[in-house]
């Protein structure tokens, strides 16, 4: 196998190889890094007894462009200083007709003496990862368990560079996403759905371009959500951390459907809750990805116009257009490639490149050749010029979520997480103005008595009650029971678990929770006598915010203004 360009310094071990056995969480540390866990080995083939010493283990914390050599199982010859090559013992497959969804539950193979040490601290319940059934060539059955990390090394975490994109949010500003269209062929295209999508050229590249592509054209916008979530959920993970320098493990949406899979891995076995032995493979690798619809995209054909291009023509814009009633037939790159073929790189990590792999997605991608073009045209589109709408107003919902998101972080001066910007809150609410105040009592409910991701705190001021709720996401949720009479503990968390009920329903879009409750739901609140009220959002601490340079007194300002805020907006207008 050739040497690879991401090289790792290795301390003395016994043997001179190092297996890498987990991926952890992403950090950032002026830039994207990764931790990557590593156990001394003393002999390169597949045998774990008396093999890896596992008081020898080190971790390595390294960007998140390694990700493009090194996954779960690489076998790094410290010696040589270069991977070997993956075993493919150990494969299984199976099929998934419907949705199956990233799970958060306790990861099954913490504990297991053979898999991590300190596994429980390593893998905390931030970790989401796909859990299924499959079966290898024997018709063995065995729980399968699969990391993000793993998903995303089979699909495009091969390139440094798309990876580099992926976690920065420019995979989708890449692209022009108010020209996306879909169009009915005519004349020798009779019958054919064509998709028409535009990318920055100075942003892509061809390659980056005809991977990314096909997502975009995934039925119910499943792709674009998948693409986005790759970098929203680190990016918000890491504004929301109540530590300027922020980690959390990679999080993705996985909503397709009706698709088979194949994967290698390590076999191992945990033991269930009435200690009976569980067969799991942990995933190494992806061997292949199908959908099992023939159809699973909006067209049939996607063709690409890049623009931005160092050699586009400098003078297209002087060209007066012609009107046409569909689009002439374009002159093509060298780059017209079927993806139904191994037309993409997608080689897993720490492997050579195999002829032999199909890339997922089949369906044609065309790169339109606009550079030699004589016209420029005004198409009109026949039959289907708004079928995208959806898929546009979805793209358009997560860029204006993006550009928030960073305006926030360029405004914000230190880094605090929600909780404990909310826990800040209530104490000066109740210092600056309910405890001079006779009558009034203010409860901050506990996680023993409502076990939600959520903070609840109730309000009471004589026999009248309001209750707030901190989501993490900078929205203070607001509600009452009618006549502002006073909810029982265990009503409480019904109505929490409806809320998380529902921040499930809205967790790959850029809905702010609180906001979609009082649009969608409260009505039907209202007829359970429960008035869900206008939300109250953090006032975060800024820049130039007065003279203060101190953190401590930037937070309590901030928090100062939202509590006076609660107070006067919310409880004196309620209440008092």
């Amino acid at each position: 196998m050739a040497k690879k360009k991401h090289i790792i310094d290795f301390p003395e071990g016994r043997g001179r190889y190092w297996y890498l056995f987990w991926i952890g969480k992403v950090k950032y540390d002026k830039q994207r890094k990764v931790d990557f866990y590593f156990y001394n080995k003393m002999m390169p083939d597949g045998s774990w007894h008396n093999n890896i010493d596992y008081n020898n283990w080190v971790v390595k914390t390294v960007p998140v462009s390694f990700l493009s050599e090194y996954s779960i199982g690489s076998l790094y010859d410290a010696k040589e200083e270069k991977l070997l090559p993956l075993s493919h013992d150990n494969s299984y497959n199976f099929t998934m007709h419907d949705s199956y969804y990233m799970t958060q539950n306790k990861f099954p193979l913490i504990g297991n003496e053979y898999f991590i040490k300190n596994s429980s601290e390593i893998i905390d319940n931030s970790f989401k990862y796909l859990k299924v059934f499959g079966k290898n060539k024997f018709k063995k059955n065995r729980c399968i368990l699969i990391s993000p990390y793993t998903i995303l090394q089979y699909l495009f975490f091969y390139n440094d560079k798309l990876i580099n994109k992926a976690f920065s949010g420019e995979i989708l500003s890449g692209f022009n996403l108010d020209k996306i269209k879909t169009y009915s062929g005519l004349g020798d295209e009779i019958g054919k759905e064509i998709g028409e999508l535009h990318y920055d050229a100075s942003k892509l590249t061809k390659q980056e371009a005809i991977i990314l592509a096909p997502f975009f054209f995934i039925k119910d916008e499943k792709g674009v959500k998948f693409l986005w979530s790759i970098y929203s959920h680190v990016h918000e993970s890491f504004f929301n951390n109540q530590k300027e320098e922020g980690s959390t493990y990679l999080n993705i949406s996985w909503e397709f459907k009706k698709y088979n899979l194949g994967v290698t891995g390590k076999e191992m076995y945990a033991l269930d809750s009435e200690g009976k032995k569980v067969d799991y493979l942990l995933a190494y690798r992806i061997t292949n990805f199908t959908f099992l619809n023939k159809q699973p995209y909006t067209v049939d054909e996607i063709r690409l116009f890049p623009f931005n291009a160092k050699n586009s023509t400098k003078d297209r814009k002087n060209h007066d257009p012609i009107d046409v009633t569909r689009p002439s037939i374009p002159e093509t790159e060298g780059l017209s490639l079927n993806l139904t073929k191994d037309t993409a790189n997608n080689n897993p990590a720490g492997e050579a490149v195999n002829e032999k792999l199909r890339n997922p997605f089949y369906i044609p991608v065309t790169i339109v050749k606009r550079e030699r073009q004589k016209e420029a045209y005004s198409v009109d589109l026949q039959n289907g010029d708004n079928k995208n709408k959806d898929v546009i107003r979805e793209i358009e919902n997560l860029l204006e979520f993006a550009d928030t998101v960073r305006e926030n972080i360029q405004n914000t001066i230190i880094s605090i997480g929600n909780f404990e910007y909310f826990r800040e809150v209530i104490r000066i609410l109740k210092r600056n103005y309910l405890d001079s105040l006779p009558n009034f009592n203010l409860r901050e409910f506990s996680k023993n008595e409502i076990p939600l991701p959520f903070q609840f705190v109730e309000i009471g001021y004589l026999n009248k009650y309001i209750y707030f709720v901190e989501f993490g996401n900078g929205i203070i949720g607001v509600f009452n029971k009618e006549l502002f009479l006073r909810i029982p503990v265990e009503n409480l968390f019904l109505l929490g678990s409806e809320f998380n009920d529902y921040e499930n329903e809205i967790k790959e879009t850029s809905k702010i929770l609180w906001s979609y409750i009082k649009n969608q739901y409260s009505r039907d609140y209202i007829a359970r006598g429960i008035v869900i009220q206008l939300g109250a959002k953090h006032d975060r601490p800024r820049k130039g915010d007065g003279s203060i340079t101190d953190r401590e007194e930037l937070i309590t300002k901030a928090a100062l203004r939202t509590a006076k805020k609660l107070f006067e907006t919310r409880i004196i207008n309620n209440i008092l």
